[in-house]
Parts: C-alpha cells; sequence; structure tokens
C-alpha cells in the first residue's frame, strides 16, 4: 500500500521554501503581546503537472507566491498560535487550483530556552483532490 506522499510524488512536482525568516507578532502570552518575535516558515506545496511537455514561465506555479503568502499572512495582525499561522497560510496558498497539497512547519526559536525552536507541522490536501489521489 503506497502513501499519500507517493502519489504526490508520481503526480506533482514539489516546491520547497525552506526556513523563511521573519518577524512577527505572535503568541498567546502576554509577555509575547508586546512586540514581535522570530518566526521561521517552511512550506512544501505539490503542484500538478504534465510530465515531459515544455512549459512558459506564465504556465508554471510562482514560488515567490509563497513568500508573498506568508509575509502577508504576518502582516495580517497578531496571531495567537503556530498552528493558526499554518493553517491561515496553507488555506490561501491552496485557493490556487494548481496546488493539490501543502505541507507548513512553523518554527518560534525564542518560545524554549533549552531548545533550538518549537515547531508546528501541518499537512493538507487540496479538497478536490481528496477522492481523485
Amino acid at each position: 500500500m503506497s502513501s499519500i506522499f507517493d502519489t504526490l510524488a508520481l503526480n506533482c512536482r514539489k516546491i520547497t521554501l525552506n526556513d523563511y525568516r521573519l518577524q512577527m507578532r505572535i503568541g498567546a502570552y502576554d509577555h509575547e503581546r508586546l512586540g514581535t518575535q522570530p518566526v521561521s516558515v517552511t512550506a512544501e506545496i505539490w503542484v500538478k503537472f504534465s510530465f515531459g511537455q515544455e512549459r512558459h514561465l506564465s504556465e508554471v506555479y510562482d514560488y515567490a507566491a509563497i513568500a508573498r503568502t506568508i509575509e502577508q499572512t504576518a502582516a495580517s495582525g497578531h496571531i495567537d498560535l503556530q498552528e493558526d499561522l499554518a493553517d491561515r497560510i496553507i488555506i490561501a496558498l491552496l485557493q490556487d487550483p494548481r496546488v493539490a497539497a501543502v505541507r507548513v512547519r512553523t518554527a518560534k526559536p525564542m518560545a524554549c530556552e533549552a531548545a533550538e525552536s518549537v515547531a508546528v507541522e501541518t499537512f493538507r490536501l487540496q479538497s478536490s483532490d481528496l477522492q481523485r489521489l
């Protein structure tokens, strides 16, 4: 039995934006509401494609859109939880019908002094692709 990731690999290209770093207003604790803190986001996007066809730039997924989506989400106002940050990014990225699936990992390096960071990871399939893949 193959996994969903095996199926995605056969039908999609995976685009990854690794460790995109930004300062943003995030956190549920009072001290976290006083200013911004560093956050890193890794986003993996599985984009449907037809193998072996020549393409033009206008026909492929603009991976700069991933960074813009992260920036816009961060700029939308204070977000209490990393889980909500990841969900909002995923919802926005899934608006493109070419996107079959998205995995987002957010990390807060200042959340735990004894650790490099505290991270949350969420994966979602495009709802229209649930039955076909």
